[in-house]
């Protein structure tokens, strides 16, 4: 257990009104800003409106995805372009010194700035004596401030279990404006911070008015319960999630999964993304425009890079009718580096005279796709393999040319060995998964997490989640290799609090195995 003495003397934090974004698809739409207005939250409307700088601008996905298995080294002789020590440093498993955009030092304070709104927007109405009329807003600041503790747990922290969760050390759960210049926060466990994630999130969802202007870029009733179906799922409530999910998806999951063959249809990069980002898409549950270099990242990256023999096993993989999803053959890139646009960078041009500016990228953070595959491996976790077999059929009658079906005999079947583009990597779960027709359905579900996911980090949360060994290969040449091997629930998977936390007094994560 973390004792009092494991806290930290944090600096007051004062936030400004970030982003608003509008549901237009253009980039500027995606990047238009309000004004810092400093109000006073004294009417409904001003707090609804600080509730748009209540969420994230800067999240862990830079990180996360060069950690995960989605990557490999393709040698010395190629280059790292952009955020060069973020990238190297989170491939190479070390904690990272960079302290700009996608470092943990960034990920850190602008979530804390996200959840410092909420606490303010909560006070607000609470001190106007909680109206039935704020139930929108005040849902939705719980929602924000449940998901930025969410983040940082995910990061910084190692993954949920029943096992270890009880002593692993956790984040500083805020759940108060700062009224001292100086206030004590301690890091708690892995454990109460889930459960006071959970408390909020039971708390706002009876709240829910799904009263938003552009719903896409907000705690929408179909993303407050995509999140917390993924929420329940890491937090091994898998009644919770098959409910939480059912909500989100409601009684036609197949009409809101993702069609990759409409933005096959177009050749220029600029289109395929801005067909896949879409806001009137309804598999776009929640949109979330981020400040970060990861749309360049991961588009230029030679060295650390999405090779095409990890495209052959990410969103060129196989299916059980063996077969990669219907729309995908295109790619960009080269050998090295294969990527699909569906996060790339957007410019934001501050000075045009010297060509200088903002990098930004727009993440889809909760898709139908993911909720149907969270409720899929719940179905899996709790050994209802009929409905299991339901929700998988529907994925796989979308993004197969043939809208196959299959029984759930033929689909334990396929993942119950190695096969070409469709591997079977070791599992070492904490979550009491038994061997056969239950593991292969959660692979089966993790199949389809990890095409949804690719280039979003969600990879990197399943490996944690599930104890999946890592191994990434180092060249020191174009002959010559070492190999990293991450083992399951390693000390490595909770990233490095920022070094000036850490100087300030908060306790480091173990670096002990």
């Amino acid at each position: 257990m973390i004792t009092d003495k494991n806290t930290i003397t944090m600096k007051k934090t004062i936030f400004l009104l970030a982003a608003t974004v509008a549901a237009a698809v253009s980039c500027n739409d995606y990047l238009d800003t309000l004004p810092d207005n400093r109000v006073q939250l004294d009417t409904e409307q001003k707090i609804a409106k600080i509730l748009v700088s209540a969420y994230p601008t800067e999240l862990p996905v830079l990180m996360f995805e060069l950690m995960s298995d989605n990557i490999t080294d393709n040698g010395p002789q190629y280059s790292t372009d952009y955020a060069e020590q973020t990238v190297i440093q989170s491939y190479l498993y070390k904690d990272i010194t960079d302290t700009e955009e996608d470092s943990p030092t960034q990920v850190w304070s602008k979530t804390y700035i996200a959840i410092a709104a909420a606490n303010n927007a909560l006070d607000a109405i609470e001190k106007a004596g909680n109206p039935e009329t704020m139930n929108g807003s005040k849902c939705e600041a719980l929602l924000c401030r449940a998901f930025g503790h969410f983040v940082l747990v995910t990061a910084f922290c190692k993954a949920y279990n029943e096992i270890s969760s009880a002593t692993d050390p956790g984040i500083p759960y805020i759940t108060a404006p700062e009224t001292s210049v100086k206030p004590v926060y301690g890091r708690g466990t892995v454990k109460e911070v889930y459960e006071k994630i959970n408390r909020d999130i039971e708390e706002a969802l009876p709240l829910h008015s799904d009263n938003f202007v552009q719903p896409a870029y907000h705690f929408n009733r179909r993303a407050a319960y995509a999140f917390a179906a993924r929420f329940n799922l890491f937090y091994g409530k898998w009644e919770k999630t098959v409910q939480y999910a059912t909500e989100a998806l409601g009684d036609n999951p197949a009409s809101l999964l993702r069609d990759f063959t409409i933005p096959a249809q177009y050749t220029m990069i600029e289109d395929v993304r801005t067909a896949y980002l879409k806001a009137e898409n309804p598999c776009n549950l929640l949109i979330m425009p981020q400040q970060s270099l990861w749309g360049r990242v991961y588009t230029t990256n030679e060295r650390y890079g999405h090779s095409r023999s990890k495209t052959y096993i990410t969103f060129w993989q196989n299916f059980p009718w063996n077969g990669i999803v219907n729309g995908m053959s295109s790619a960009w890139g080269i050998e090295q580096n294969i990527w699909y646009p569906k996060m790339s960078e957007i410019f934001e041009m501050t000075n045009h005279s010297a060509q200088t500016g903002n990098v930004h990228t727009v993440l889809i953070q909760f898709t139908a796709d993911e909720v149907l595959a969270c409720r899929a491996e719940a179905y899996a976790m709790l050994k209802d393999y009929e409905n299991a077999t339901k929700d998988l059929n529907y994925w796989y009658w979308r993004n197969s040319a043939s809208h196959a079906q299959f029984s759930k005999e033929k689909i334990s079947e396929w993942y119950s060995v190695e096969r070409p583009r469709s591997p079977r990597y070791p599992i070492d779960s904490r979550f009491s998964i038994e061997p056969g027709m239950q593991e292969n359905f959660v692979r089966a579900a993790l199949a389809i997490r990890r095409f949804d996911g690719v280039h979003t980090g969600m990879r990197w949360l399943d490996i944690k989640r599930h104890g999946i060994t890592v191994k990434h290969p180092v060249l020191k040449s174009q002959t010559v290799a070492d190999t990293i091997t991450l083992k399951p629930y390693d000390d490595l998977t909770a990233i490095q609090l920022p070094a000036d936390v850490i100087s300030a007094g908060l306790p480091a994560n173990p670096r002990g195995n």
